[in-house]
């Protein structure tokens, strides 16, 4: 045989693969079979083959060439995951992989391994867990913040590196410098559980309402020391936390990248842990890391010298939030140990490109033993990510007028059986300034061609005509260029210019326009909260040419439905057409809950309250419109302290503020002021403050205008308010006697008439502060 003939069949022979047979047993008994894989790689981390391992035996095909030096893992199969990722080394020993000693014999064919340790099997175990949450814009509505769904984003879902894995391959120095950081932080022996925690506090809303202003009280108080207004409040302190559950507080908010090192929790560890952290022996301080590994997570955000070696994860899967901006998904994870750390970002497509738009970092935004099931909110704020489901359609032929303003439901404005409070709101306030009826369109009626619709007016009780009108209505769309520009456009609703002089306004069709040159558009009624949820605007404080006295009293708005017949807006019938007419049942500002509403003028959950007066009938008793009433009044409020005169009216205080008094024991002091309001919707607060102790009760006063209170006498006419004080109660107040003392006056009238957005401030009036002192005469 030749030479030539005799090397060629030795590469073949090579290159020839071989079943190699291997034994796989346990160290110690597994409690129910453990599914397993005997992976082999090159030198290089390539794969060269893997085989199951079944009845504690696997085959594997390799050329003895190969085989040579192949490099050896068991490690459990993974389970199926939407993100297919391919096989390394690094990610089989994430998955606790056990790798045996073995040695290649050309002549040998099978070989049995040395069993599988408990520390590795007992890993392999997998669980499976759901990934839940949804995506959110933060948008402010009517100064209110809300949390608006995205639809059509692309979920990041990714798993955090264990600390398990990690701490074993980080550099001796990192675990030094590891341990030096923590021994800083350690007090010993323990602190006493303080008792109540110092401020700030953290409320129980369960307790108190945890609105702004409740809060701002509360911390006002803290401030000033006013206990009474504490106790007012019910202040919660919650005991002090232990550092785990205030760790992970910290890791899974954003605001945990602000926090400083100097900010850091002070350590209270058993005496075993903290003398293994104070070893010098490095194993020994890595494996009290390793045994203690919540002793590391507060601070991976905090110590940015960590971040080269902790901030990785592997992604796991991608998802896309469906229509509420919800995303739902399962995957495994090994069930021994720690629940998965998992980190999130977000992508959105802007101009038809993918394009990141939350994505905080990984050191500082890891849900960190993430509950499995649990809802994770992202909130993006990038201004060119829209929000979707903006108005969610009515179905089929359906009006709901909701509200005036954002703060007035139709539920709480009175009806007909009020008799003199008819139109007023629920709380006792009659409306000014610009009132804007709130109604939403149900999405059949532009598919049964009512496109069109008008609300007019006229003072409660005329026979005359109605006016219609006819200030501009607007709504806002986003429109998105190729080049991801970013406009927002106006859209006129009405008047429309098609039917001059009918004051017809068109009803918002589902979809904005798509101009020539744009990608996208959608509606974007955050641009201007206010203008973009009005259906039309009454001005109020512009009746009888703004004369604020004539133009109060009673008048109804009427909406009306319109089709175009032959070019021209006609009045639609709608008991004929089958539209039904809705308001909610629960009062506003709605916020974030649900909205239930009732049909006008008959709903069968309400037989005994048909709410008649809310529409209008033709001659043949058919519903043509929905009608309601209000109360206006737009009249300002006065203010004003006169003075104070004791024993007659020629002792007064005059310019310099001393009024003499002859016997501390029986004179008084008159004190008046004028609260007034013309049509009495105002409260007014009268102070008289003495020196620095504060008001004095007796000559103080609160309350609505034109009603007596607390000895003071009131012509309503006139607003005046009128009271003799006895000198001594008012140089004895508050537990200091004085035999002269100063004092001063303040008065504040406060209108109650509201647009629906807020009390008119600008019909408040404020006196002039005065001051007055008593001293005994000559």
């Amino acid at each position: 045989m030749s030479p030539n003939k005799k090397s060629t069949e030795s590469e073949a022979a090579a290159r020839k693969a071989a079943t190699l047979t291997f034994t796989v047993p346990f160290e110690g008994k597994p409690d129910k079979p453990i599914e397993m894989t005997i992976y082999a790689f090159s030198r290089e981390g390539e794969l060269l083959t893997s085989a199951p391992v079944r009845d504690g035996r696997a085959k594997l095909s390799l050329p003895d060439a190969r085989a040579k030096f192949a490099r050896l893992m068991i490690a459990p199969p993974r389970p199926k995951s939407p993100q297919e990722k391919m096989i390394t080394p690094d990610e089989i020993n994430r998955m606790r992989a056990y790798q045996p000693m073995w040695t290649f014999n050309p002549r040998q064919r099978e070989y049995e391994l040395l069993p599988i340790p408990e520390f590795y099997w007992k890993w392999w175990f997998w669980c499976s867990c759901r990934a839940r949450g949804r995506v959110v814009r933060p948008v402010s509505i009517g100064g209110v913040l809300h949390d608006m769904p995205v639809c059509n984003a692309r979920v990041h879902i990714c798993e955090v590196d264990r600390l398990w894995w990690l701490i074993p391959r980080l550099p001796d120095r990192i675990i030094d410098r590891i341990r030096d950081e923590l021994l800083k932080l350690i007090e010993w022996p323990p602190r006493p559980i303080p008792i109540p925690d110092p401020p700030p506090f953290e409320f129980d809303p369960g307790v108190i309402d945890p609105s702004p202003i409740n809060i701002a009280k509360m911390n006002r108080a803290t401030l000033i020391g006013n206990p009474l207004e504490q106790v007012g409040l019910n202040p919660q302190p919650l005991p002090p936390r232990e550092m785990n559950i205030a760790s992970r507080q910290l890791m899974s908010t954003a605001g945990a990248a602000n926090v400083t090192q100097a900010a850091a929790p002070t350590l209270e560890l058993s005496g075993t842990t903290r003398f293994a952290l104070q070893s010098t022996s490095t194993p020994i301080v890595r494996q009290a890391l390793l045994d203690h590994l919540e002793l590391i997570r507060p601070f991976i955000c905090i110590w940015d010298w960590l971040w080269p070696y902790f901030c990785v994860c592997d992604e796991i899967a991608v998802v896309t939030t469906d229509h509420t901006g919800r995303f739902d998904m399962a995957f495994w994870y090994q069930c021994f140990g720690d629940h998965p750390d998992l980190y999130f970002w977000v992508e959105y497509c802007i101009g038809g490109v993918w394009t990141s738009v939350y994505h905080p970092g990984v050191c500082c935004n890891t849900y960190w033993d993430y509950v499995c099931g649990s809802d994770v909110t992202l909130r993006v704020t990038d201004p060119r990510v829209p929000w979707c489901d903006d108005v969610p359609p009515l179905p089929g032929k359906q009006v709901a007028i909701l509200s005036i303003g954002h703060g007035i439901s139709m539920t709480e404005i009175q009806r007909q059986a009020a008799g003199a409070s008819e139109g007023l709101t629920t709380a006792g306030q009659p409306l000014g300034g610009s009132l804007e009826p709130h109604a939403w369109f149900g999405d059949g009626l532009r598919a049964s061609g009512i496109t069109h619709y008008r609300w007019s007016y006229r003072r409660l009780g005329s026979s005359g005509d109605w006016t219609t009108l006819d200030d501009d209505v607007v709504r806002h769309y986003a429109e998105i260029m190729a080049d991801s520009t970013l406009t927002f456009r106006p859209f006129p609703l009405g008047p429309d210019p098609a039917f001059a002089g009918e004051n017809v306004f068109k009803i918002r069709p589902e979809d904005p326009p798509l101009n020539p040159g744009a990608v996208s558009s959608s509606w974007a009624p955050e641009v201007d909260p206010r203008s973009n949820s009005a259906s039309a605007y009454f001005m109020s404080h512009l009746l009888s040419g703004g004369n604020a006295i004539a133009g109060a009293g009673k008048y109804e708005l009427k909406l009306e439905l319109f089709r175009v017949v032959a070019g021209a807006p006609q009045r639609v019938n709608l008991t004929d057409e089958g539209v039904l007419l809705k308001v909610p049942t629960v009062d506003a500002p709605f916020g974030l809950g649900t909205v239930p509403t009732r049909q006008v003028p008959a709903d069968a959950a309400y037989p005994f309250d048909p709410m008649e007066e809310r529409v209008i009938r033709d001659s043949g008793g058919k519903i043509v419109a929905f009608r309601v009433v209000l109360h206006v009044d737009n009249n300002p409020c006065q203010a004003d302290i006169y003075e104070v005169w004791v024993d007659n009216p020629a002792n007064l205080a005059g310019p310099c503020g001393f009024i003499s008094y002859a016997d501390k024991a029986t004179s008084q002091a008159h004190i008046s002021f004028k609260a007034y309001h013309r049509n009495q919707f105002a409260t007014f607060s009268f102070l008289v403050v003495k020196g620095s102790t504060g008001g004095v009760a007796p000559a103080s006063a609160s309350g609505p205008v034109g009603v007596p209170v607390n000895g003071f006498a009131n012509n309503p006419a006139t607003g005046a308010f009128t009271k003799d004080v006895p000198v001594a109660a008012l140089l004895d107040a508050n537990g200091h006697i004085c035999i002269k003392a100063a004092f001063g006056e303040t008065l504040h009238v406060d209108a109650l008439a509201t647009d629906g957005w807020g009390t008119l401030e600008y019909l408040d009036a404020g006196a002039m502060p005065k001051a007055f002192a008593l001293e005994p005469g000559p």
